[in-house]
């Protein structure tokens, strides 16, 4: 009975030992899972951070250029080749090219007749999709009594540096060509 007692005081002991060392080892292996986490979630936290805060000056800037016009955007956009500000009520939009010194221009829709989204396409088609691919979208401003082309927005261009996808660029020419065309006053 006395050896029955003693192995399992034995066994008991060991049963602890293991536990404790279990413990150690997870939570030593916890420290190093957050670690590794927070060595990848770390720098894309930083890259919102930083994208967030240069989309809010951006924004800024854009208030303010359309303030500096008598104007008070109520729709806008931010992407990386454009800045739009549309003040409806004065029927205004403000267009700015951030790639070229934050240049800026003004455009008074009230002297635009037509708005319409025109688009070059390359004369071959992709084998794989079966699409011609798209070389450039703008929209362009019209003014329809002597059909002279009064300004125009460029969405994408084949040969601008910045990696923008055709397709999206597309969507956002629309959404705007759709805005102007309510604020236009023929």
């Amino acid at each position: 009975m006395l050896k029955i007692s003693v192995i399992l005081k034995f066994f008991q002991l060991k049963k602890i030992q293991f536990i404790l060392n279990y413990k150690k080892m997870e939570s030593k292996s916890v420290a190093i899972g957050v670690v590794l986490i927070l060595m990848f979630i770390a720098p894309i936290l930083y890259m919102i951070y930083r994208q967030s805060t240069k989309d809010k000056r951006r924004l800024r800037k854009l208030r303010d250029l359309g303030t500096q016009n008598q104007m008070t955007l109520d729709h806008y956009e931010l992407s990386n080749s454009l800045l739009l500000g549309l003040d409806s009520s004065s029927k205004k939009l403000i267009v700015v090219e951030p790639k070229n010194a934050m240049e800026f221009e003004v455009i008074d829709l009230s002297k635009i007749d037509i708005s319409a989204i025109s688009k070059k396409i390359e004369a071959e088609t992709n084998k794989h999709t079966g699409k011609a691919p798209i070389i450039r979208i703008c929209l362009e401003f019209i003014k329809n009594n002597p059909n002279q082309k009064v300004s125009e927005i460029v969405f994408y261009d084949e040969d601008d540096e910045t990696n923008m996808d055709a397709d999206v660029q597309l969507v956002l020419a629309n959404k705007w060509d759709k805005l102007v065309r309510m604020n236009l006053s023929a």
